[in-house]
């Protein structure tokens, strides 16, 4: 039985291709990506993310068994534009599974579908910790984006598992519908604070921001990845109050501690919001998570700011 195995990996076919199986095994790299498997995949896929809700995409470790997964799996979705690049290349030669390495039947890197942002033009890694050559890998929080991962999904589906291709469109098609009157939704709900001015903590919204014309004039972090310094928040400080900045966004990992001083020197609000699906019950479902995130985006943008 290991030799046959084998025999399947060093082939491109997965066990449970070679065996007709059901359900389809997928892996995702994210939380984001597992949600829209599911739905477009519906009863004839199994899917598990190797990120956990709630973290951080930058500083995952691989563990032992995550080769063992990708071994067993029919399909890979990963957001691509190195988003993965610390953990997924060891995993993905460990597994030997050629069926989900790139060429392989079911490998779809979903990121060479989206036009990115921020591609800078040299890199220099004594600058910052978490650099990205091919661009900024956190398109998922464009909404339009999301359609764009949804079909990307799909056709991987359809590729690996094309007798049930009418299923796999359907299902598609219905979220895309669904997912079209949300947008129409949202864009109403930021058309009055289209020009905003935000702080972020990490480079993870700028996609969201360019969405919604929000301009991010400043981020916590004076290089991705690396911690702020006194004299950095004491710059952001002045900008807040100059430029009348009334909320910064940043994800739940980040230590409040980290900007303490510039809450109470500027009174900026913070909203402290998942960028990933799956961190309550309530936003487990990818077009969930962006209905929560963009409507209390907009509320906390409608608020009237403190003063100092």
């Amino acid at each position: 039985m290991r030799k046959l195995f084998l025999c399947w990996m060093l082939l491109g076919l997965s066990p449970a291709a070679m065996a007709g199986q059901d359900p389809i095994q997928v892996v995702a790299t994210t939380q984001d990506l597992a949600s829209l498997a599911r739905t477009i995949g519906g009863a004839r896929v199994q899917v598990e993310a190797l990120l956990k809700p709630g973290q951080d995409p930058h500083r995952l470790i691989a563990k032992a068994s995550h080769p063992l997964r990708l071994a067993k799996a029919d399909v890979l979705l990963l957001q691509g534009l190195d988003l993965e690049h610390a953990f997924l290349p060891a995993i993905l030669e460990r597994s030997r599974n050629k069926a989900v390495k790139p060429g392989g039947h079911g490998y779809m890197n979903v990121g060479a579908y989206i036009r990115p942002m921020e591609v800078p033009q040299h890199i220099d890694r004594s600058q910052a910790v978490d650099l990205h050559p091919r661009g900024n890998p956190h398109y998922h929080l464009d909404p339009e984006n999301g359609r764009i991962m949804a079909k990307a999904v799909a056709q991987v589906f359809i590729r690996v598992d094309p007798k049930h291709e009418a299923e796999y469109r359907s299902r598609w098609q219905a979220w895309d519908e669904e997912a079209q009157k949300r947008i129409a939704e949202w864009e109403r709900l930021m058309k009055p604070h289209r020009g905003c001015k935000i702080l972020t903590y990490h480079r993870s919204w700028s996609y969201l921001a360019a969405r919604y014309d929000l301009t991010v004039a400043g981020e916590i972090e004076p290089k991705p990845g690396l911690a702020p310094t006194p004299n950095h928040l004491a710059k952001l400080s002045r900008l807040v109050r100059q430029e009348q900045i009334p909320l910064l966004l940043m994800e739940p990992w980040y230590r409040e501690s980290d900007v303490a001083g510039l809450v109470r020197a500027t009174g900026i609000s913070v909203s402290r919001v998942d960028s990933s699906c799956g961190g309550t019950e309530k936003t487990r479902d990818y077009l969930d998570f962006l209905d929560h995130l963009i409507r209390s985006l907009a509320g906390s943008l409608a608020k009237e700011p403190e003063k100092v």
